[in-house]
């Protein structure tokens, strides 16, 4: 990523526009949850891996356990003196980096915020119609 740019957390409800259409992130979380659900893109991605001489899943197991909940695996941290017992997994996700002229500009707000109550916007015009 070039260096004008800040990852930023995205919600469930957050939308996203790309190439003229809108989606909600939900939606794009969900594909990518289906994704690694999908027998065939979980084939050609251990077929991949294996290309790569990383024997990821046994040969012929293609379940989606492997990619959800983990295999069992150990690692060897640098400057550790022993091995750690664990799970591998790998882990498809969704990512937006902000642009950091556009949180540095103090008069642009992109965040819309709600009254205290929802009575104070009425207070007010009631206080302004009877001064």
């Amino acid at each position: 990523m070039e260096d004008n740019l800040k990852l930023i957390e995205c919600n469930d409800g957050d939308v996203i526009e790309c190439n003229d259409l809108i989606y909600k992130v939900s939606k794009l979380r969900q594909a990518l949850k289906d994704m690694a659900n999908d027998e065939d893109f979980l084939q050609d991605f251990c077929d991949f891996l294996k290309e790569k001489d990383i024997c990821y899943v046994e040969e012929g197991c293609y379940e989606p356990e492997c990619f959800t909940e983990g295999m069992d695996a150990e690692i060897l941290n640098l400057g550790s003196k022993s091995w750690k017992k664990g799970k591998l997994k790998f882990n498809l996700s969704l990512e937006f980096y902000v642009e950091k002229e556009e949180l540095e500009n103090p008069g642009h707000k992109d965040v819309i915020t709600e009254s205290e109550s929802p009575l104070d916007d009425l207070r007010r015009m009631i206080n302004d119609a009877t001064s």
